[in-house]
């Protein structure tokens, strides 16, 4: 239901909800689907689906034992079921009140950016912990750890007990993606002309990862080469802006200013856990070379952080459950569970569709990392944890993009044969033929290729054609085969790509694509002409 319409139309006195109970106001999360009435002078017309995730206020119990809430100040409040709320703030805790705009923002949902400026929610009060020995300091409670990450990161409860949905919305984070088994919530700050900061520095990307609706893992990216054109000066931006279908100018002044902003990170980041938790211990994630990551370990409360920042790569902070970070077995695990599994992934459709629907999706945001989100998609599609930035490092990919498929196949061959998967590479001329029997085992095909304007012009209006098509006869017969009459697309080494080839159709020879720009890209269509006209030389890759 529209939103605006819902407003509109909501105008619920209190006096019409059974006598309730005062209680000093608090703040909570729905951890299930509500419904809110909808009413028009004073009679009940429908309801309102609100989704796990939205932030409300709790106002009070009634007779019933159930709880009041609203979603702000000025909207008219609704009731629920105890537990359908978790509370994060005591009832004898002060409110700190939700702003009208976030109220009006539904929670997070399976698209790449939310509507309106995601703000940090306030730091929710939580229970004091048992205070052991750190290092012969004493352990933070969690709500002192959430003051010095800048984020309301923890609650009363382990992370990892705690719904996605839940972690996401108090920190308002929006989803990314959704699939079968894992929420992936993503959040660059300065797309939105807004900052945050975590443990005294400039997080550029937030991202937090659910499997089986429970949290799983935290990332915090600072300064990395990925994001090289934030250091640009407002003469470098305009040129850019100017010339924006061109790959972008690295300059020497973009290199300096993000390699200086890593040094500051890493001190700033590091200077915060240490007066946090004290010492730290050295790290080391991942078992081969090309793709391992060392740096220094806090351990607290069953989570550790763990602090990375590879030289001239990136400065990330990583949050893991300290079970997981220890079980060597992890990834083999993983991958079996999911390659059990892959056939149930594929979706028929009536008009002959054959579609692989439960892929990750990935923003890559302003970045050049085609191929490491790319592969970080299949990755985590195959049950494999990994981050387009160690892909990117391990890729050899370039400042403002350009990555080296050898680099990232060979340092991916050694994690995915100890997973027990392979990679192989195959040529393509462009038919289903060549793609189907993957498509129809669930396993989704990397394409290298040229993504030329023209390419990407044709696709998206006939995807806005696609989408409205009711005969799929005439589409078949009559619109598809009107197309072999324009000129072919033109190869252009100036846009490489790399994306994956996710379905087919036999009836209208099309071939599925999926790009990681986001939810508008999850699934684009081209013909086998197009295939042909833009594909590069091996351009099949499979893991299996």
């Amino acid at each position: 239901m529209n939103r605006c319409f819902v407003k509109n139309i909501l105008f619920l006195a209190l006096a019409l909800l059974p006598t309730v109970k005062a209680q000093a106001s608090s703040q909570g999360t729905l951890v299930k689907e509500a419904k809110m009435d909808l009413l028009a002078d004073g009679h009940v017309i429908g309801f309102a689906k609100i989704p796990a995730g939205t932030r409300v206020l709790v106002l009070s119990t009634n007779a019933q034992g159930e709880l009041v809430v609203k979603r702000s100040p000025a909207e008219s409040p609704f009731v629920v079921p105890q537990d359908v709320v978790a509370i994060d703030t005591p009832p004898s805790a002060p409110l700190s009140p939700l702003s009208s705009e976030a109220s009006a923002t539904p929670p997070p949902s399976p698209t790449p950016q939310s509507s309106s400026t995601p703000q940090s929610a306030p730091a929710p009060t939580v229970a004091p912990s048992a205070s052991p020995a750190i290092s012969g300091t004493k352990v933070p409670t969690a709500q002192e750890v959430n003051k010095a990450l800048g984020i309301s990161l923890f609650s009363s409860r382990p992370l990892w007990e705690e719904s996605d949905a839940v972690v996401a919305g108090r920190l308002d984070w929006p989803a990314e993606s959704r699939t079968s088994y894992e929420t992936g919530y993503r959040w660059y700050p300065y797309t939105d002309n807004s900052s945050t900061t975590v443990l005294g520095a400039r997080a550029l990307s937030l991202f937090l990862q659910g499997i089986n609706d429970k949290t799983a893992k935290v990332s915090v990216l600072f300064a990395n080469k990925g994001d090289v054109e934030f250091y640009s000066s407002a003469q470098e931006a305009k040129q850019q802006a100017a010339n924006t279908n061109q790959p972008l100018l690295v300059t020497d002044n973009m290199l300096k200013g993000c390699q200086d902003a890593m040094r500051h990170d890493k001190a700033s980041v590091e200077s915060a856990l240490k007066a946090l938790f004290g010492a730290s211990k050295p790290a080391r994630m991942g078992r081969f070379a090309s793709t391992t990551e060392s740096g220094q370990r806090w351990d607290w409360n069953g989570h550790t952080f763990v602090l990375v920042a590879p030289p001239n790569e990136y400065v990330a902070l990583r949050i893991l459950p300290t079970a997981s970070f220890e079980d060597t077995d992890a990834e083999r695990k993983s991958f079996a569970a999911a390659k059990a599994n892959l056939s149930q992934r594929v979706k028929h459709k009536e008009n002959g569709d054959v579609i692989i629907t439960d892929l990750p999706m990935i923003d890559q945001g302003r970045k050049g990392y085609c191929v490491p989100a790319t592969f970080e998609r299949v990755l985590r599609y195959y049950g494999l944890s990994e981050d387009m930035n160690i892909l990117a490092m391990a890729g050899q990919t370039q400042a403002g993009g350009g990555t080296s498929m050898s680099a990232i196949e060979g340092a991916t061959y050694g994690m995915l044969r100890d997973a027990g998967a392979t990679i192989s590479k195959r040529n393509f001329s462009g038919s289903i033929q060549e793609i189907k029997s993957s498509i129809d085992a669930g396993k989704p095909i990397l394409f290298t290729h040229y993504t030329t304007p023209e390419f990407n012009k044709r696709v998206d209006e006939r995807m806005a054609r696609r989408i409205a098509v009711t005969n799929w006869e005439d589409w078949s017969t009559r619109f598809l085969p009107s197309l072999k009459k324009t000129i072919p697309l033109v190869p252009d080494s100036n846009y490489g790509h790399i994306c994956l080839i996710i379905g087919y159709n036999e009836k209208t020879r099309e071939l599925a694509i999926s790009d990681s720009w986001g939810r508008a890209a999850k699934e684009r269509w081209m013909t086998e002409e197009e295939a042909k006209q833009i594909k590069q030389p091996g351009a099949l890759s499979i893991i299996e």
